[in-house]
């Protein structure tokens, strides 16, 4: 679901504090609060995509090969309080 950024509309026209909600694309957008229910208006940003520190690239990079290549080794706990290596 798409982060959305809104910007509470105070009395006097100016902006308030600023809130970000996780809804469905399909999800219509806040004209106000839902908790405090004062005005407010969508903040637009640019979309932002993780693809440097997402999931995918952390997992790669921690990946058994990656990390055999950077001299760690693999170990397991053995059930008797210690650790085995794994090759």
């Amino acid at each position: 679901m798409p982060l959305r950024r809104y910007i509470v509309i105070k009395s006097d026209g100016s902006d308030g504090q600023e809130f970000e909600v996780d809804l469905p694309l399909d999800a219509p957008d806040f004209v106000v609060h839902p908790v405090t229910q004062e005005k407010c208006r969508r903040a637009l940003n640019s979309p932002t995509l993780t693809t440097r520190y997402g999931e995918g690239a952390m997992k790669q990079s921690v990946s058994e090969k990656n990390l055999k290549r950077a001299g760690f080794k693999k170990l397991e706990k053995n059930g008797e309080g210690g650790w085995t290596e794994i090759t």
